[in-house]
């Protein structure tokens, strides 16, 4: 029992498809987009909670390099995917220009999201976004407030998980 030429090729472009799938599949779960992100962005020196603060129930501090305190609240402690989120950021530095946060998923590529932090005065700031939904669940997210030095970038970065 032969193949045919045409039966070949058929299945030999068939295996290629199924590899490059599976290949495309594992490196999407694999891949560690953090430091991808770190790759791309440029690495600052970013100060990161306490493990024991947990944002689903208080506010967490970091005390970032220049001796600025930075604590940061989610409001909606439960944390709920697709619906507006508000956030707070209060600054013993009051004099802190373009602040911004950047939110992003660790373990899965669900892109980068940068919301603008408007200042309410005193070294208080808010933002309002929304995190997109992930059928897989589970999600961990940076959320990490640069800011930028003459000579480099340092900040807080604070963390959380999230359920579908």
């Amino acid at each position: 029992m032969w193949l045919k030429y045409e039966e070949l090729t058929m299945n030999k472009n068939t295996i290629i498809q199924l590899t490059l799938v599976i290949a495309i599949v594992a490196g999407y779960f694999l891949i560690d987009f953090n430091k991808l992100q770190s790759m791309i962005y440029g690495e600052g020196e970013f100060i990161t909670q306490d493990a024991q603060c947990d944002l689903h129930k208080s506010t967490c501090e970091v005390t970032i390099q220049d001796g600025t305190k930075l604590t940061f609240e989610i409001v909606q402690k439960d944390i709920p995917m697709m619906k507006p989120l508000d956030f707070k950021v209060t600054s013993s530095n009051p004099n802190l220009d373009d602040l911004k946060l950047v939110i992003y998923a660790t373990n899965m590529n669900m892109g980068i999201y940068e919301l603008k932090l408007k200042s309410k005065g005193n070294g208080n700031y808010e933002a309002i976004g929304t995190l997109p939904s992930c059928p897989v669940g589970k999600m961990d997210w940076n959320v990490d407030i640069p800011v930028q030095k003459i000579d480099k970038k340092i900040g807080a970065r604070f963390n959380f998980k999230t359920d579908i």
